[in-house]
């Protein structure tokens, strides 16, 4: 496909805006070979049979690369922000923050790319690309306290060129990333994790929220008792048209994918044993960071990074 054909298509169908079924290429943390072993195996292996792109980021902090790589908008626009969650702020966590612009290569992004930088603190697991809309929990209000709500609203909106849905922020769940919460399977629709389970009204609220934009279709699992893990599904990741969902070990995982499946029939939807990152405290999403890279920069991060 030429630029020219490329950028009518993502213009049309998108609303030029970045969804998950346009990305080619996923990145994780140079650490998650040694801090998840298994796992990283596991997925090499997936990325490799289905030909999608897939390299390590130097100079991490921790394997969480979703929460502190920028941002993409559109193809070459990238959107960088403050790393510093309030979760992070004993001095023990400290030396986990990883500044971004460390990372192995990341001038190539900037020299090659329209970066903007966005005075904000954010989550980069608090962002949900859902078509020509971004779903957030309202725990970035927390994080930027020195702005009003106002503000906080119309730089996002204006640096993310797009509408921003707020959830509440469930003070029960520390990091407030609507990435557990929430995941855009498509044609104005959303999956919302399996909330009902474990607190009803909160669900209710989520739902009420969503389905003033779009349709939401809830996760369920007919399980005596549901596993308190049932979370990770959600945070599955998505590379163009492959699903990779985590798995547990437990009933609900087959459950999981056939509803994931029945969401997404165009896409090719695969189980990935998981455990060892969600042990930790998050699944495939929040390890990875998605991006379309090949269809204007094939040299993008550098071919040093490529997994061979």
């Amino acid at each position: 496909m030429n630029s020219n054909n490329w950028n009518s298509l993502y213009g049309l169908y998108h609303g030029n805006h970045m969804v998950d079924s346009l990305m080619d290429t996923v990145f994780f943390s140079g650490l998650l070979p040694e801090r998840c072993p298994e796992l990283y195996q596991s997925l090499d292996k997936i990325l490799n049979e289905n030909g999608i792109d897939h390299r390590l980021l130097n100079n991490t902090k921790d394997i969480w690369c979703r929460d502190y790589m920028p941002i993409q908008t559109n193809e070459k626009r990238f959107v960088f922000y403050k790393y510093n969650p309030n979760y992070l702020q004993k001095k023990c966590y400290l030396r986990t923050i990883t500044d971004v612009n460390n990372v192995g290569n990341i001038e190539c992004l900037r020299r090659d790319g329209d970066v903007l930088d966005l005075d904000l603190v954010i989550d980069g697991g608090n962002v949900v690309r859902c078509g020509d809309k971004i779903v957030m929990t309202e725990k970035v209000f927390f994080e930027n306290k020195e702005k009003s709500r106002s503000e906080v609203r119309q730089l996002l909106e204006e640096a993310l060129e797009c509408d921003i849905i707020f959830l509440p922020w469930d003070r029960e769940e520390t990091y407030g990333h609507s990435d557990g919460v929430v995941h855009f399977v498509g044609d104005n629709r959303v999956l919302m994790t399996n909330y009902a389970d474990f607190d009803a009204k909160k669900a209710r609220q989520f739902r009420e929220i969503l389905e003033k934009h779009m349709e939401v279709i809830p996760l369920t699992y007919n399980v005596k008792q549901k596993h308190q893990r049932s979370w990770s599904y959600i945070n599955f990741l998505q590379i163009g048209n492959l699903v990779l969902v985590p798995q547990l070990g437990v009933p609900e995982d087959e459950m999981a994918l056939q509803q994931i499946e029945a969401a997404m029939p165009r896409c090719k939807v695969i189980g990935v044993p998981s455990l060892e990152s969600v042990r930790k405290g998050g699944a495939l999403n929040c390890i990875s960071w998605n991006v379309a890279t090949t269809r204007w920069n094939k040299g993008f991060m550098g071919e040093e990074f490529k997994i061979h």
